[in-house]
């Protein structure tokens, strides 16, 4: 891998029609096939965009039955790299997040 995961990874995947549909359908292993394990307890969803398609990220709701926050909705942040991806993820995974792009970099270092 080049270091530049995003861009690897969209490389990989307008080059080669059988990687884009892995990476939706089974991104794990799409990203293992790069050298990338997914940490436990995450879960990934990797969406190829179509040009004739508009996409929304819905933040997670809360618990059922429990009160409507105090303030204001903000359960997401937006990561932008490089001008590639906008990441669309929750607080907490956040930093889950940035340890397996750490990883993949790591294990494209010479």
């Amino acid at each position: 891998m080049s270091g530049d995961f995003e861009r690897e990874l969209t490389r990989r995947a307008w080059a080669d029609d059988g990687f884009a549909a892995m990476l939706e359908s089974d991104p794990a292993a799409a990203l293992a096939s790069l050298g990338v394990a997914i940490p436990e307890g995450i879960k990934v969803k990797v969406v190829v965009q179509k040009r004739d398609t508009l996409y929304f990220a819905i933040p997670p709701v809360r618990p059922a039955g429990s009160p409507p926050p105090p303030a204001p909705l903000n359960q997401f942040d937006l990561w932008s790299s490089k001008g590639l991806f906008v990441w669309l993820v929750p607080v907490a995974a956040k930093f889950k997040l940035l340890a397996l792009r750490t990883i993949a970099r790591q294990e494209a270092s010479p």
